[in-house]
């Protein structure tokens, strides 16, 4: 089995980074809302392909957001979990008398 180990500031700021990006992805949404031009001569099965792979990639980027924000609450929680047990354990195997 293979360990991997990452100070604890880079976890928790790795999951602030991507907790920032799922929200600027999530407010920056844009769409073919209008496709105008289209639904005379038969070309309103064009229209209705066009919604359809506007839903279809909406769920997939709204699921890409949820990811993304997922991911970087669980980075954050471990990193500062670790910070904080790894706090704890240093005051604990400190001298007494040798710090606040």
């Amino acid at each position: 089995m293979t360990y991997v180990q990452f100070p604890y500031e880079v976890l928790a700021r790795l999951g602030t980074n991507l907790g920032d990006l799922s929200a600027r992805l999530a407010s920056k949404q844009r769409g073919a809302n209008n496709c105008v031009g289209l639904g005379s001569d038969g070309q309103d099965r064009i229209q209705q392909e066009v919604e359809n792979f506007r839903s279809e990639w909406k769920t997939s980027i709204n699921n890409l957001i949820d990811d993304i924000g997922n991911w970087g609450g669980l980075s954050k929680a471990i990193g500062d979990m670790v910070q904080q047990f790894d706090s704890q354990a240093a005051r604990s195997l400190a001298p007494p008398g040798s710090g606040p």
